[in-house]
């Protein structure tokens, strides 16, 4: 099946890079001025919108998009495993498997059980840390978007700015066609920059947060169980069902955002 995919993917960049490239020449597509109006006027309209901090969360949340994703089997495995050592009240080991922990979530609540939180603690504590996260990639997306939505715009900004200039020169061929090239260009730019990179960025965040938000419920069921002192086999179920009904899941998620939001409120 990769082997398809990928065979697939090379003929459609085949396809498209030919088809751009063929009777024009890579001088002609790589065009500086055009180049910098389209990304220096995005950046700075950037900085004017968002803080320096936000650009930065959000670009971290781009490359930790592309990173290796915390598995749900791999999840559950580690609950079971705290589950079982839960039931044993053996704290050390706890301790110890906290530090094999990667899941920075699941960790923060393994570290509420060690600390003995009560049960309305851990989730209050937990639910507020997946409202915060959401909030976040939600800024992380508001921010592709806008680029998305910059980049054309300064392209066409770039192309008024050329056919101005050319005005002023008609009587000049050669003056002409440099400025043409940087008014067709720019305008280039900025549809590949927000058709072929922004938004596809924004689809794999929100995959990403969508999974991610998924695996948050896992763990705060999961550990809520633990605290409940239920049997694995129960908790595994538990975990397991919501992997066959999406529905559930759905329904927690819901329930939990609108707990959080009421306890914010209150």
């Amino acid at each position: 099946m990769n082997i398809i995919m990928g065979a697939v993917i090379t003929l459609c960049v085949s396809s498209v890079v030919l088809t751009v490239f063929r009777d024009i020449g890579i001088s002609m597509i790589f065009n500086l001025d055009a180049f910098l109006i389209v990304i220096g006027g995005t950046i700075i309209a950037l900085f004017v919108g968002f803080p320096a901090e936000r650009i930065r969360n959000t670009i971290n949340d781009v490359i930790n998009s592309y990173k290796n994703r915390t598995d749900r089997d791999v999840i559950t495995g580690n609950i079971l495993e705290i589950s079982r050592m839960y039931m044993k009240t053996n704290i050390r080991s706890l301790e110890e498997k906290m530090k094999n922990i990667d899941d920075d979530f699941l960790k923060l609540g393994l570290k509420l059980l060690i600390n003995d939180y009560g049960s309305h603690d851990i989730r209050n504590i937990m639910e507020r840390e997946m409202m915060i996260r959401i909030i976040n990639r939600n800024f992380s997306l508001n921010l592709l978007r806008t680029v998305a939505r910059l980049t054309p715009s300064f392209g066409l900004a770039g192309t008024v700015i050329s056919l101005i200039k050319m005005f002023r020169h008609l009587d000049s061929v050669d003056a002409i066609a440099p400025m043409m090239s940087v008014a067709l260009m720019s305008t280039f730019y900025g549809i590949i920059i927000a058709n072929v990179i922004m938004l596809p960025l924004c689809a794999k965040l929100k995959e990403e947060a969508i999974e991610s938000e998924a695996i948050m419920n896992i763990c705060i069921d999961g550990i809520l169980a633990i605290k409940h002192m239920e049997h694995p086999l129960r908790i595994e179920e538990r975990i397991r069902g919501f992997r066959e009904d999406p529905a559930a899941l759905s329904a927690g998620m819901h329930g939990r955002v609108t707990t959080a939001k009421a306890s914010g409120t209150a």
